[in-house]
């Protein structure tokens, strides 16, 4: 990616908040200290989508998993769960401090188009 408006905060919150980057990627554009509270976000997200389908098993027969973490409400989830991690990331993001030096380096290897 070369130097443009891509290069932005802004073009790749809006890119996170859209979806379309995998928590892994997210997580790679901050810094060590602003990643713990993003994944404790991405967790919290991840035992509410949970224990939601306890509630309401995807399975006729119960859930598969039997009271464990299973990671099947986060692949029926699908892009609603990236969603999800990006609105979080974004309020970490936000703030420069927050943001890996490299991120532009980083975010040009997601090709942010």
């Amino acid at each position: 990616m070369t130097a443009s408006s891509r290069d932005t905060p802004e073009h790749v919150i809006s890119y996170a908040t859209g979806g379309r980057l995998s928590k892994h990627a997210l997580a790679s554009l901050l810094t060590a200290q602003a990643r713990v509270p993003f994944f404790d976000a991405c967790s919290a997200i991840e035992l509410r989508r949970t224990e939601a389908c306890a509630k309401d098993p995807c399975l006729e027969s119960g859930c598969s998993a039997e009271g464990e973490r299973c990671l099947q409400p986060l692949i029926r989830a699908g892009t609603a769960y990236y969603k999800a991690c990006g609105v979080e990331w974004a309020k970490l993001f936000a703030d420069a401090a927050n943001r890996d030096p490299s991120w532009r380096v980083t975010a040009s290897a997601y090709d942010l188009a």
